[in-house]
């Protein structure tokens, strides 16, 4: 009894947990955001954010670099000048170039800003991997949903064939007919069972839900409702300069660009490297001389002689720069082609799953059809099967229409770098 009980316990508490997260679920985004949470793409880029926060810190500091202290102790033997000892304690501090503060400081920033715009290119990239792992899964289930309804209807055939070849009014090969139908039915559902083990394994490996959790339920309604929720919007033909600015790639290759020239900037203004500023004091006493004799040494050095180095540095951030400016003047070209092709090929989906839609709906009258007329003798029964088949075919056909309108659109919002409703891009 307690052993029950608990079992009963265990039971109810997933149920209610799948039934909160199944609520909570309002769109393709909720989802996309338990992902990466569960990826800690957050903590990954809290980290990031907070390393370029020290560098942009360290920029706008008063010296270039960090001091450095010395001490020296120096001592001769008593027959030697006189025994004198001297000990030395001196700091050197790294000084700006004119100009190369300002320029570290626009790096930093540039750092920080390129950090957020990684981020939510990783986002866009995790978003796209999960778009397709839903869809995925919500195609093999609902074939396996169509498989299940399919047997029945081909266990109640072949019941049927048979009962009435042993009544006499049936010939035998349509009773086998009946039943290789039916064989067949079974040999998809058990190759249908490992691809949606597959599908949902995807989708656990990038977000941590099962389909249950998802919210799909042993009725087809459910997972009618799940759609629905998660059907995205295509944009407006006349969004394009819009979606082009809030892109994620573009805002990636933007600030890499932005990042070149900055650090162009930079290196031209280091030159060979900063100037340094040393300040040192020493005391000194001998044996017959005056004792603490104190000495103070102020001496700034500039680097000299770095010429090649330099211009080596500067050539290769130059060439950094032509690269990420030619990435991003060919996103823009590619960006008004993938626009055009996209919202066209959204287009062709849609009327196709509502042709696909529509040819089911007539398989299935046909087949409603020959059934009574098979039952009544008018036609062969093979005739029958073959329209419950066809019938059969004609609904798989329209899921896939549909599913495969549904993710055309999420395909064409990834490649245009926007992130589901309901994600958090900041």
């Amino acid at each position: 009894m307690v052993v029950l009980r608990r079992n009963l316990i265990i039971l109810i508490s997933l149920l209610l947990s799948r039934s909160a997260f199944a609520q909570e679920i309002s769109g393709m985004g909720s989802i996309v955001q338990r992902a990466m949470d569960y990826q800690a793409l957050e903590r990954v880029e809290s980290l990031r954010q907070e390393s370029a926060i020290a560098r942009l810190d360290s920029s706008n500091r008063l010296v270039a670099g960090n001091p450095s202290f010395t001490l020296s102790q120096k001592s001769d033997r008593w027959n030697k000048n006189l025994g004198e000892q001297e000990d030395t304690v001196g700091v050197s501090l790294p000084l700006w170039r004119w100009g190369e503060r300002q320029a570290a400081t626009t790096v930093a920033a540039s750092e920080l800003v390129a950090v957020q715009a990684e981020s939510l290119a990783a986002k866009n990239l995790l978003a796209g991997n999960v778009r397709d792992s839903v869809w995925g899964y919500i195609r093999e289930h609902l074939r396996q949903q169509t498989l299940e309804k399919q047997i029945d209807e081909a266990e109640k055939t072949e019941l049927d064939a048979r009962r009435r070849f042993e009544a006499g009014d049936l010939a035998k090969v349509d009773w086998l007919n009946a039943k290789v139908a039916l064989q067949g039915i079974s040999a998809e559902i058990a190759e249908q069972n490992n691809r949606i083990n597959k599908a949902e394994q995807q989708l656990i490996a990038l977000t941590g839900l099962t389909g249950s959790q998802l919210g799909f339920g042993p009725r087809e309604r459910y997972a009618d409702t799940l759609i629905g929720k998660l059907a995205e919007q295509p944009p407006r033909y006349d969004e394009r300069d819009l979606a082009l600015s809030t892109s994620a790639d573009h805002q990636l290759l933007s600030t890499r660009v932005k990042r070149s020239q900055d650090r162009l900037r930079l290196a031209q203004e280091r030159g060979s490297g900063s100037p340094e500023l040393s300040i040192g004091s020493s005391r000194s006493r001998g044996l017959s001389g005056d004792p603490f004799a104190r000495t103070v040494t102020l001496s700034i050095s500039i680097p000299f002689g770095g010429g090649s180095q330099a211009r080596s540095d500067v050539a290769q951030i130059t060439a950094d720069l032509v690269r990420d400016e030619q990435d991003l003047q060919r996103f823009q070209k590619t960006f008004a082609f993938i626009w055009e092709r996209g919202l066209a090929q959204i287009q062709e989906k849609q009327r196709a799953s509502k042709l696909a839609v529509q040819r089911s709906l007539d398989a299935d009258s046909i087949r409603s059809a020959l059934v009574k007329a098979a039952e009544a003798g008018e036609v062969e029964y093979l005739e029958r099967l073959r329209a419950e088949r066809q019938a059969f075919e004609a609904q798989i056909a329209a899921i896939e229409a549909d599913v495969d309108y549904q993710q055309t659109v999420s395909r064409f919002l990834q490649s245009i770098g926007r992130l589901p409703n309901g994600v958090n891009s900041k």
